[in-house]
């Protein structure tokens, strides 16, 4: 089945260096596997995680991470993964289970997708609230170049590959940005995109939005 999202696509010509992505940031490898062996050993324990944590933070307070079936994830080595990359692993994981592609119909039943709240909702905009521009960012990014996201989505954490992607994602990271000139490291960069593109397909989807183009007009996206 050919994608079903129809999304806007030109950019008016932008620097690859885009404010968008700071130069330094460890990957997110450790968050990838541990999301992958979370979501296999208790996906609704995967679920609670993305409704619970903190959109973004330092190491995860596995104190307060409800593990379930999942305990066994938690190992010496990923111990102090951080909030970003584990959230990264747990929605890249629920992704290619649920959809495998960007845009197409869902391989699970609709009422069985994850749903969590993003902070992707148009009044946000403009509040300079460094979380908030980060996912409105990413909400836009994931909406306006679907395939660049798949790209992102199916490459490995801290990779030559995730590096190339975000090249190719550096004008829509400039252009949905707007005048919101923050820098993000990589990991919760990725992070959010991620996020941001599971959120608009069980949204799509679950026919609680019609139309998943971008989230708004920034400068340099045309119509």
């Amino acid at each position: 089945m050919g994608k079903l999202l129809i999304i806007a696509a030109a950019v008016s010509a932008v620097s690859f260096a885009t404010p968008a992505l700071a130069d330094s940031d460890s990957p997110g490898e450790a968050g990838v596997q541990i999301g992958k062996c979370i979501v296999k050993a208790d996906r609704s324990a995967a679920i609670s995680m993305l409704k619970s944590l903190p959109l973004t933070g330092d190491e995860v307070d596995w104190s307060s991470v409800p593990m379930g079936n999942a305990a066994e994830c938690r190992t010496a080595e990923n111990t102090e993964v951080t909030v970003s990359a584990l959230r990264d692993g747990i929605a890249e994981e629920l992704f290619k289970r649920d959809f495998v592609e960007y845009g197409v119909q869902p391989q699970r039943a609709i009422v069985d997708l994850a749903k969590f709240d993003l902070p992707v909702e148009k009044d946000t905009m403009g509040a300079e609230d460094p979380t908030k521009t980060l996912f409105l960012t990413a909400d836009c990014v994931a909406r306006s170049n679907p395939n660049d996201t798949e790209r992102l989505i199916k490459s490995d954490p801290g990779s030559g590959q995730e590096m190339k992607v975000f090249q190719l994602l550096g004008p829509w990271l400039s252009a949905c940005q707007g005048t919101s000139k923050m820098a993000y490291g990589r990991t919760e960069l990725r992070s959010a995109i991620v996020q941001a593109a599971y959120h608009v397909s069980q949204r799509y989807w679950a026919g609680d939005m019609t139309y998943a183009g971008p989230a708004f007009r920034p400068e340099g996206v045309r119509p």
